[in-house]
């Protein structure tokens, strides 16, 4: 288990994909040779991105493999989970998914000072601050859900609020011009 920072991320330009539209700008950025030091993929974007370095999917595995609630999505999720082999840092292990690897909550909480977390998104972005990564750009993040706008506004304000942790301890942010 992950207790303590991985001294290779330190000063690494990170890129943090998630699913919303200005992953677009991802994709447009790699045709015109933008690089990273590692790619970041948040949920689903493990079935699209051939270079991802870790991602975060902080349901748990059961959700893609033993129920269709994850919709349309479940069936790619079923079949690439299994498959993967850089860390996906997550809540609960499962057998299931070999990579799978426990959120080091208890570090990033205890290293940082703070547990306001309430999407995945978020996670990622207080993990990439306690690794001190020197850049972080984002991409898909976009919170711009069409039926549920309480939900928008708490996952967009809590991935505020760690971006703005981040510029304080002099991470650069840049964020996908979609967004």
């Amino acid at each position: 288990m992950l207790d303590k920072p991985i001294p290779e991320l330190k000063g690494k330009n990170i890129a943090l994909v998630a699913m919303g539209q200005s992953q677009i700008d991802y994709h447009l950025g790699k045709t015109h040779s933008l690089a990273f030091d590692e790619v970041w993929a948040i949920n689903a974007m493990v079935g699209v991105l051939p270079d991802v370095d870790r991602a975060f999917i902080m349901d748990p595995m059961s959700r893609f493999l033993d129920t269709d609630d994850a919709g349309a999505m479940t069936p790619m999720m079923r079949n690439r989970l299994p498959q993967i082999t850089y860390p996906i840092y997550t809540c609960v292990l499962d057998e299931r998914v070999p990579a799978a690897e426990e959120f080091p909550l208890v570090g990033v909480v205890g290293d940082l000072g703070c547990a306001y977390f309430n999407n995945t998104v978020a996670y990622a972005i207080a993990f990439a601050m306690w690794n001190q990564v020197s850049h972080l750009t984002v991409f898909g993040v976009d919170f711009t859900y069409k039926t549920n706008m309480h939900f928008a506004e708490a996952g967009r304000s809590c991935c505020e609020f760690w971006l703005a942790k981040c510029i304080d301890n002099k991470i650069e942010v840049s964020i996908a011009p979609r967004s």
